[in-house]
């Protein structure tokens, strides 16, 4: 037909009442991911009940994934209950993943942080050594960011982290810049020195090169402060240069999103 109104029509009328008596099984598939930080995969599957985790319908999907662990959900039923049952099961998942679930489908690590300190009020200026930059531009690549992101300081050089920071020199010669101590006292200058809710310190070696006996390779400290009290957690990263800076800044945004919706416990 050559007018649009007598085509829509006919398709309303005539071909899709046919098509729609053609087809018996008028189920749908649909899919939802669920992705995990901080986990391993056999880990993840280990917490998954086997009742779910072979289930014919909906089944379950376990993928590595540069450091993340996507959990999907894939599901065959009619379009009115597919979304109730889709709930079911990622009620479930949630019940027994907890927290190392961070966000679904499209969601990135960046955006859920974004989100939460948008919704929280809170302010926050980063220092980073080994990443050089990575968690701010990350930080910064969402919408707004000016709402909570105050500054970026990378301090790759120690003199940098006394000059910007207030890191003391003699607590740089005496534990090494790579340290438990050194990434608190980055976390605190860079939160004093902008006058934010919340700094965040990073320091490492990304390799190949500055590796020790007792400092190898992946060693990477983080640390975040708030006016009272403090997180500091030592991380050991596998990989190239590249991959360790990225799992760097995704462990050092997890660290942020878990104190965000309250899942860390400050120490004093």
């Amino acid at each position: 037909p050559g007018v649009p109104s007598e085509m829509k029509e006919m398709m309303q009328d005539g071909v899709v009442p046919y098509l729609a008596a053609k087809v018996r099984n008028k189920d749908i598939i649909r899919s939802k991911v669920l992705k995990m930080l901080g986990i391993g995969e056999s880990e993840a599957e280990g917490k998954i009940p086997p009742s779910l985790l072979h289930c014919s319908n909906p089944t379950l999907g376990l993928l590595a994934k540069e450091g993340e662990v996507h959990l999907r959900i894939t599901a065959k039923f009619p379009p009115e209950v597919m979304d109730d049952k889709i709930k079911q099961v990622e009620d479930d998942l949630r019940d027994k993943l907890g927290d190392y679930i961070y966000g679904v489908n499209e969601q990135s690590l960046e955006g859920i942080v974004a989100f939460w300190l948008r919704k929280r009020k809170l302010t926050i200026a980063v220092a980073e050594s080994c990443t050089g930059g990575l968690i701010s531009h990350r930080l910064t690549n969402m919408a707004g960011s000016s709402n909570y992101f105050y500054c970026g300081i990378a301090s790759y050089s120690n003199q940098a982290k006394i000059d910007l920071l207030g890191v003391d020199e003699s607590l740089i010669k005496k534990k090494g810049a790579v340290s438990l101590e050194v990434a608190q006292k980055m976390a605190l200058g860079a939160r004093i020195s902008a006058n934010t809710d919340l700094g965040l310190g990073i320091t490492g070696i990304a390799g190949p090169t500055g590796a020790t006996d007792k400092k190898p390779v992946g060693l990477v400290y983080i640390a975040l402060s708030s006016q009272a009290k403090h997180i500091v957690q030592e991380f050991i990263f596998s990989g190239n240069r590249e991959r360790i800076k990225w799992r760097a800044s995704q462990a050092a945004l997890n660290m942020l999103r878990k104190y965000l919706v309250g899942s860390y416990e400050f120490s004093s």
